[in-house]
């Protein structure tokens, strides 16, 4: 066999190899794949009168079984109406308690407001315009997160203005994304 016919034959060979393990490695599942589990916290500030100000500490609870670490915070559908809502998710037992000094437990903090009230002098109702339909996220990188022991209250916050013309339930849903840890 001459120097070329080897040639070949050992790029055949050599290529064949790397294709039997490129579809082996397709048929294999992740070896690194972590179960993902979600937990919805139902949180409630109560009946916010119009032109009011309601502050809620521990609007919604939910205290983990085990150890977990959170990986992803989703605050989804805020409300269409005048609004404003600052939310905070920690394992503090009050809002504003995280800062630059001491964060430890501090998961998620974030802000929205509805759009304003067009009523032009009405007294009753709710003559609005636009829409403030979101959903506000955050995910940490890949391999971190907020590690919370078991049995340690995970608590959602509100504070609210109703800029509205209605009394208005104030409900808030917290969906917390998270992976077992040993």
């Amino acid at each position: 066999m001459n120097q070329n016919a080897r040639a070949a034959l050992f790029v055949s060979i050599v290529g064949g190899a790397l294709f039997l393990l490129a579809g082996a490695s397709l048929a294999q599942p992740p070896a690194l794949l972590t179960p993902l589990r979600t937990a919805v916290i139902k949180s409630n500030a109560g009946l916010c009168l119009k032109g009011a100000t309601c502050h809620r500490d521990k609007a919604g609870v939910w205290i983990p079984k085990t150890k977990i670490g959170i990986v992803s915070v989703s605050i989804p559908e805020q409300a269409d109406v005048d609004l404003y809502v600052d939310v905070e998710i920690s394992t503090r037992p009050e809002m504003y308690q995280c800062n630059e000094v001491d964060a430890d437990g501090c998961v998620f903090r974030m802000k929205y407001a509805g759009p304003g009230l067009f009523d032009y002098g009405a007294k009753t109702g709710s003559t609005y315009l636009g829409s403030n339909i979101t959903n506000s996220n955050i995910t940490f990188p890949s391999g971190y997160g907020i590690v919370i022991t078991a049995g340690t209250p995970v608590y959602v916050h509100l504070d609210v203005i109703n800029g509205s013309l209605i009394d208005l339930s104030i409900d808030q849903d917290i969906w917390v994304y998270y992976t077992p840890l040993p």
